[in-house]
């Protein structure tokens, strides 16, 4: 090596120490807001047994969905998916708006519950392009039930793909089946 290129090295090595190790401390780092994912500390306590015969009452008798008690005691919210997303689309139908608003009405008197919204889809094309479709789909329908008022602290989203059918991909009539949109709530227990 060269003198002057040890001597380029050692500038860049005490300009790169300069760069890296800084004069004042920065104080938006020490004030950020830390996020969260847990709701505020005062939650109403929820008596859940009411607030799922009350949810399942405001949302039973509707062709567009099904509610399900599930053996946790949670609640199963099984909303068909067939003609609620264009073909490998994933904007909300006007169908599927219209669920999501009665469902929204009827969630956004619970504060204290938190909602996993689930996308299915059925057999036709990859694997992998399935759960993409899947994820966004439930990304897609969380969104829209933000702007009509469940707060973002309670929803979350996830997609299953191809991976829980209910019906045999081997015919419409099943993967018809098979495209849905799945919510489970529950109360909150963090």
């Amino acid at each position: 090596m060269t003198r002057f290129q040890a001597l380029a090295l050692s500038a860049l090595i005490a300009l790169l120490s300069a760069c890296a190790t800084p004069s004042e401390p920065r104080q938006e780092a020490a004030s950020a807001p830390q996020p969260t994912r847990v709701p505020g500390g005062n939650l109403p306590k929820v008596d859940w047994s009411a607030e799922r015969a009350r949810i399942t009452r405001a949302l039973s008798g509707a062709n567009d969905l099904s509610v399900i008690t599930r053996n946790d005691g949670n609640l199963q919210l099984l909303i068909p998916g067939a003609e609620a997303f264009a073909r490998d689309g994933v904007e909300p139908r006007p169908n599927l708006k219209a669920t999501l608003d009665r469902i929204s009405t009827v969630l956004n008197e619970t504060p204290g519950t938190e909602i996993l919204v689930i996308g299915h889809t059925d057999g036709v094309g990859s694997e992998l392009h399935n759960m993409q479709l899947s994820i966004r789909r439930a990304e897609a329908v969380v969104e829209y039930m933000r702007v009509r008022g469940i707060a973002l602290t309670r929803l979350q989203a996830d997609g299953r793909g191809e991976t829980e059918p209910f019906a045999d991909n081997g015919t419409e009539a099943g993967r018809a089946k098979n495209r849905r949109v799945e919510m489970i709530v529950r109360p909150f227990t963090r």
